[in-house]
């Protein structure tokens, strides 16, 4: 091969490889879900001047406003007039929080494992409501065979405030009984949205969706 054809097909090389760099480094981010609370808001002080900054606390006489990532606690009269009004009737909206627990105990009596998954909602928003499917995963005992994974039982729910919720399943203990597995939960709206989907080991997700819900919440048609 001449020397002339080898350095073409070296440049030919490196700009295709600059090229591919530059078209990674160009690519958009991926875009990340905004959490459900306040959000930021230009405010005007008494004297005229604006601030972009998200609230995040107000009491009698005084506002906590959180600016380029710092939280400022200021006095209700160093607010405009119309940001005085504003605060007045505004309620604070918090990011909607779920969180869960698992607790057991041994009922010796019945031979049963109970076990109780506490879900906590805490800041939903007035005149909401959330639609809760719960799953519970045994493994079944057999003398004949090692047993299978599979659905104990479901649960679905709806809640309208926050709170601390509990939810019981019994696994009995004898020799031909069934062994508590996991569990597995999906939350919703009531316009069909999956807020989220949890699960005591990430395998049980599919449970979620072989599970017969009978009440979840159906996003609406298109263009309904």
């Amino acid at each position: 091969m001449s020397e002339s054809v080898e350095v073409f097909i070296l440049h030919s090389s490196i700009r295709f490889l600059l090229l591919l760099v530059f078209a990674v480094l160009t690519l958009p981010a991926p875009a990340e879900d905004e959490p459900a609370g306040e959000k930021p808001r230009v405010w005007t002080s008494s004297d005229g001047r604006k601030l972009t900054g998200t609230l995040e606390e107000k009491g009698e006489g005084w506002v906590k406003l959180k600016i380029k990532g710092k939280v400022y606690n200021l006095k209700l009269e160093k607010l405009s007039k119309e940001d005085q009004d504003y605060l007045k009737t505004h309620k604070i909206r918090k990011p909607l929080e779920i969180r869960t627990e698992l607790k057991s105990y041994k009922d010796n009596d019945l031979e049963q494992t109970v076990m109780t998954l506490d879900v906590e909602f805490a800041n939903m928003e007035e005149n909401s409501e959330l639609y809760l499917l719960l799953v519970w995963i045994s493994k079944k005992k057999s003398d004949q065979s090692g047993g299978s994974v599979g659905i104990k039982g479901k649960l679905e729910c709806f809640y309208d405030r926050d709170g601390v919720y509990s939810h019981e399943a019994s696994f009995y203990d004898n020799k031909n009984g069934e062994d508590f597995r996991g569990w597995a939960i999906r939350v919703m709206d009531m316009k069909g949205a999956v807020i989220t989907e949890r699960a005591s080991a990430s395998s049980y997700l599919r449970y979620l969706e072989t599970v017969v819900a009978r009440r979840a919440p159906l996003p609406p048609e298109d263009g309904k």
